[in-house]
């Protein structure tokens, strides 16, 4: 049996402490969570492949929420051995950043493929963020992996979607990437082609973007030296996932 902790109660030490041997979600509340399912099964995989215990119920993640009344925040969730710990927090991005778009680079770390931990949101995340955080400092936004073949696999947190001649695709899961909850609803609604993207289709797309589920759809303005001028396809895309979601 977990402990649950909300706020600021203690944490019981374990492997999730010692190893990082625990799985996150991190999901966008309105006035309900959403994809709460979708977010769970992906949780759940994780415990199950790290081994750290019993599933989570869907129905226990919303009766805490309903009951803490959680509405229109981020909620994260990380579960370990024998703690599920939930916290809140402000949705920081703006209309603003939307208009503006969001400008990436490569990451010099090479992504692996073959790697269990690549398929899921483990607490093991501290590459990401140290890459992340490097190109903040050199005053971008996010990076975009290359995996150990050299094709396109993901962003430090995001997933990413380019368009060629009104075609979209995306990098295939066995490329190197945690298949993310909007990447899989834009996938079951959109004509999607997952492939073996090579960094040559990303210089050369007409429009990119990238997906996670607090972002929704940003587009993509700048990529490494190159600005990106197009963004209908994007534009549509996220107006009607914003409609969708209740935005």
């Amino acid at each position: 049996m977990r402990n649950v902790i909300i706020g600021k109660d203690k944490i019981t030490i374990d492997s999730g402490y010692f190893f990082a041997r625990g799985v996150f979600e991190t999901i966008l509340v309105k006035e309900k969570p959403l994809f709460l399912e979708e977010h769970i099964k992906r949780l759940n995989n994780g415990i199950n492949i790290l081994k750290i215990g019993e599933a989570i119920e869907v129905e226990y993640i919303s009766n805490i929420i309903n009951d803490f009344n959680i509405k229109n925040c981020v909620l994260k969730i990380i579960v370990t051995e024998k703690n599920i710990l939930l916290e809140t927090r402000e949705l920081l991005y703006k209309s603003g950043d939307y208009l503006r778009g969001f400008s990436l680079k490569v990451a010099k770390t090479i992504k692996n493929s073959t790697s269990k931990l690549t398929y899921i949101k483990s607490m093991n995340y501290l590459e990401n963020i140290l890459e992340r955080e490097e190109a903040l400092e050199e005053g971008y936004n996010e990076v975009i992996f290359l995996n150990e073949k050299g094709y396109v696999s993901e962003g430090s947190f995001s997933n990413i979607f380019a368009v060629k001649n009104n075609v979209i695709f995306t990098p295939k899961i066995s490329s190197g990437l945690l298949p993310g909850v909007v990447r899989n609803h834009l996938i079951k609604n959109y004509d999607v082609i997952e492939k073996e993207v090579s960094l040559d289709d990303i210089i050369n797309a007409d429009e990119i973007f990238i997906t996670n589920s607090l972002l929704g759809i940003m587009g993509v303005s700048k990529f490494e030296n190159r600005i990106l001028t197009e963004n209908k396809i994007t534009i549509k895309i996220r107006k009607e996932y914003e409609s969708q979601i209740g935005n």
